[in-house]
Parts: structure tokens; C-alpha cells; sequence
């Protein structure tokens, strides 16, 4: 019993000792974004919505139905759509979203602060960004919360409405109350050969459920129990989503300039291939060959036009070739 007790202050401890990240809006080192920012060139356009259920783990089998699905759509007013548990929205843009400096959007949730200082009720979700609607990429996100706390909470409002600190979290929307968006950076999602960074075009937005019961558990980048107040039966249930704003914005005039740059563009055959492919370039070239996952599974500079395959399992490829023009994605099948 005695070493459990040192196990769990120890542990208790550290938590209160964590605090690694920005701190709620209105506070000094806060990165929340107000909804008025002149920093936004613009905001979703369309979404799509899947709702969750108001429980996921009730015996209940209501869906979550507050708000208007039009809400998430435009600039943030404090008008939502609820999500409920698990539930997701896509949005997509006029102009695609683009890596540049600093945040390069932000989500607005409708968060509120507690009766308790630095914390606030909030609802989170993870964040995952595509280039083609298809091919999604989570951000790395940190919870360093305690998979237990909401059950053992004893904050504003009880178990289940229990408040948080915005400085235990990253890369959550919803870290911060109505009014105040959370920022993302596309710079830390991993490179990908699937992923665009220049050119996003999707936002996804998966409601994290909250709970620590096995079988309805969602997880962070870490792995620790990714926590937020469950359950919030009712229509409202989930993150509720009020907009997507744009920071920085692909530009037309940057598009139509690289399209006017010479391109000597490289095939590859056969394809399908088994033992081989032969590139059709006029000089040897690198070839990354990913799975479809985006692991990097061969690297090789072709010898007289060609690269061997033959350990590569049947499957999906993506074969990525550097040249002087810069990086080209093809798409390869892999048949033995």
C-alpha cells in the first residue's frame, strides 16, 4: 500500500508540474486567436458532418443534434454544430490552406470559463488536414492529463463537467474558450509524400470522446488517454464546432507562376510491376518508394534508367522521384 501511495504522489506530482503548453486565453503567453483577428484571409466554405452518438457507452442511441451544420461554415459568431461522441466535420476552402510562417489556421469551439482560475469547461477534438480529400494526417497532440482525472475530479460542475487547464494540452481544438480560436502549424505534422503541405485542402475534426473505458478510449501522439468531460449526454453532446478560420492562404498568383516553370515530368513502367521499374528520364535520378502509409521502405538512384523492386511485398506504392525540377509522386503497384 505504502509504495502504491509514493507511486501516485510521485505521479501526482509530475502532473502538477507539467503545465508544458500556452496558457488560456486573456493570459500572458497565450497563442488563442480572437475571432476579429486581422490575421485571417478567409473561412470554410463548405463542411460535411458526421454526427456521434450523445453516449457513446449509454444505452441510449440518440445522435447529437444541436446546431445547424451551416453554423461551422464562414467566420466564428458562436454559432455551432454539435459533433457528439466520435463525430467528425470535414471543411474545405475556396483557396487551399498553405505552410508558411507561424499558424496557419485555427478552430473555434465554444469553451467556457469555470469558476476556478486558468481553467474552463472544454470540449476537445483532434485535428487532421488532407491535399486531396482521401489521405488524412493527424497533428501530434499531448494530453497530460491523468486517464483518470474527469472520474475523480472534484472541479466546477462535478465528474463528467469536469474544467481544464489549457496549458496540459497541444494540438487539441477546443484548448481554448468561445471567442478564441486554436492555432496549428502545419510544420508539425511529419513530412509526408502523400501530404501537400502547400495546398490543404481538408480539414478534419474528430471529436476525442474523453472517457477512459476500455473499448471507447481515444489516445494522443503520446499515448496517454486523450481526456476531456464525459459524458455530456444531451443534444449538445461533443465538441461543438463553431468555424475554421484561414491564416495563411495558397496563393492563385504563386500557382500560376509554377505552372509556367519548365517541367521535364518522369514516368515509370511496367505498371504493374514485380521485379523492376525502368524510369524514362534523361539522367539517373534518386527514387524514394513509400508505402502507402507513408513509410519511406526503399531509397536508390536508378542505374541505367532502372530500380529493383523485387523485395517489395504486393501492394500500394508511392514512388517519389528528385530532380532538378524538384519532387514528383507517382503511384505504384507492386503485383508477384
Amino acid at each position: 500500500m505504502k509504495n502504491i501511495f509514493i507511486a501516485a504522489a510521485f505521479l501526482s506530482a509530475h502532473f502538477l508540474t507539467a503545465q508544458s503548453y500556452a496558457p488560456q486565453a486573456g493570459t500572458a503567453g497565450t497563442t488563442a486567436i480572437p475571432a476579429n483577428s486581422t490575421l485571417f484571409k478567409s473561412w470554410a466554405t463548405g463542411t460535411t458532418i458526421v454526427r456521434g452518438l450523445q453516449q457513446i457507452n449509454g444505452s441510449q442511441t440518440a445522435y447529437a443534434s444541436a446546431g445547424d451544420p451551416a453554423n461551422s461554415v464562414g467566420p466564428s459568431n458562436g454559432s455551432i454544430v454539435s459533433l457528439g461522441d466520435g463525430g467528425t466535420a470535414v471543411l474545405t476552402f475556396a483557396k487551399p490552406i498553405t505552410n508558411d510562417t507561424g499558424f496557419d489556421f485555427a478552430v473555434y469551439e465554444n469553451g467556457f470559463i469555470s469558476g476556478q482560475s486558468g481553467k474552463a469547461f472544454l470540449e476537445l477534438a483532434f485535428v487532421e488536414v488532407s491535399s486531396d480529400g482521401v489521405n488524412f494526417f493527424r497533428f501530434p497532440s499531448h494530453n497530460e492529463y491523468p486517464s483518470n482525472y474527469i472520474q475523480n475530479s472534484t472541479d466546477v460542475g462535478g465528474s463528467g463537467f469536469a474544467t481544464m487547464d489549457a496549458r496540459y494540452l497541444n494540438n487539441f481544438a477546443g484548448k481554448y474558450t468561445s471567442g478564441f480560436g486554436t492555432p496549428f502549424d502545419l510544420s508539425d505534422i511529419p513530412d509526408n509524400p502523400l501530404l501537400n503541405k502547400a495546398q490543404i485542402t481538408h480539414v478534419k475534426i474528430v471529436d476525442v470522446i474523453g472517457t477512459n473505458i476500455d473499448g471507447y478510449k481515444t489516445f494522443d501522439s503520446f499515448g496517454n488517454v486523450a481526456v476531456d468531460p464525459f459524458p455530456t449526454p444531451g443534444a449538445g453532446s461533443g465538441f461543438d464546432l463553431d468555424a475554421v478560420g484561414v491564416i495563411n492562404e495558397y496563393s492563385a498568383v504563386l500557382a500560376t507562376a509554377e505552372n509556367k516553370k519548365p517541367e521535364n515530368k518522369i514516368n515509370l513502367y511496367p505498371n504493374p510491376a514485380t521485379d523492376f521499374i525502368k524510369i524514362n528520364s534523361d539522367k539517373e535520378v534518386l527514387v524514394k518508394i513509400y508505402s502507402i502509409t507513408g513509410a519511406l521502405v526503399k531509397q536508390a538512384k536508378t542505374v541505367d534508367k532502372t530500380v529493383n523492386i523485387s523485395e517489395l511485398k504486393t501492394g500500394n506504392y508511392i514512388v517519389q522521384f528528385e530532380t532538378e525540377n524538384g519532387k514528383q509522386n507517382l503511384k505504384l503497384i507492386v503485383s508477384k
